[in-house]
């Protein structure tokens, strides 16, 4: 489904619109967690060539002791990946794996993991959106260098596998996000066999999450139909304003307002209202 842009204006009474604030940015990206298999790391010796494969030339790899493997881009220190020997704790990366509709067996599959790498870029002059794809870009080299099963994105509270990683990050650059890797996107059953659907994370960006009450479109058409949203919202800024209407044509007209979310009735979300 494409997704016709801009937004189109479409005002509501001032009376009708909330009185709350959105809420605060939480700050961008700089760290995600590679889930392992086994508890050990694998060998550590092809880190440099691994870098360069990954990220291109230029890039080289320096293990520090036993478990921390730092990135250059000639001679200046972009990352580091830093093993634990143990899986990621409280059970938060199988509690965020569970549900994805992207990778059904998650919770099983990540419940495997003995350890963790902890990918943290280091430069702190990136925009948000340049960190993530920083972030993203460090967690590609050690999904091959530790043999990764999955990846732990905790600013949106959402675990992917391995392959959907790799799939969405293929050819990730600031034209070309990759959305789901980046936020969660929770189906939600309505009434009357419609769907709904939230989205987490987007305050990495600075931005409100998008959220639909019910609809009856179906669901892989509204992933689609509210990811396209997300991308546009992480590349633009908050262009949407309340009362404006967006849609996947010229013609469709699809209301949005900033209401309150339906999983926390203190924070303002960007509520797309199909009719």
């Amino acid at each position: 489904m494409s997704f016709f842009n801009p937004f189109r204006k479409k005002k509501q009474p001032p009376s009708s619109k909330p009185k709350r604030a959105a809420p605060k940015s939480e700050g961008a990206t700089r760290h995600c967690f590679v889930l392992c298999a086994p508890a050990e790391p694998r060998d550590l010796s092809r880190a440099s060539a691994i870098a360069a494969k990954v990220l291109g030339r230029g890039y080289t790899a320096e293990v520090c002791g036993e478990q921390i493997v730092e990135i250059k881009h000639r001679g200046e220190t972009m990352g580091f990946l830093a093993h634990m020997p143990a899986p990621v704790p409280g059970g938060e990366a199988e509690e965020s794996a569970d549900e994805n509709f992207l990778w059904p067996n998650g919770r099983e599959e990540t419940a495997a993991h003995q350890s963790h790498v902890i990918v943290t870029v280091a430069r702190g002059d990136l925009t948000p959106v340049q960190s993530a794809i920083a972030v993203s870009r460090l967690a590609l080299v050690a999904l091959e260098l530790y043999d990764g099963i999955g990846v732990y994105w905790g600013n949106a509270c959402v675990c992917n596998s391995r392959a959907i990683f790799e799939d969405f990050c293929e050819d990730i650059s600031e034209e070309h996000v990759p959305v789901p890797v980046w936020l969660r996107f929770q189906v939600v059953r309505a009434d009357n066999d419609e769907v709904g659907l939230y989205t987490l994370g987007m305050p990495q960006f600075g931005l409100m999450d998008i959220e639909v009450d019910s609809c009856r479109m179906p669901v892989g058409d509204l992933f689609e139909f509210v990811s396209n949203i997300a991308h546009y919202l992480i590349q633009s800024g908050p262009v949407i304003e309340d009362g404006n209407t967006v849609g996947g044509s010229e013609d469709e007209r699809i209301l949005v307002r900033h209401l309150p979310s339906m999983i926390d009735e203190e924070r303002l979300v960007y509520k797309i209202v199909f009719s």
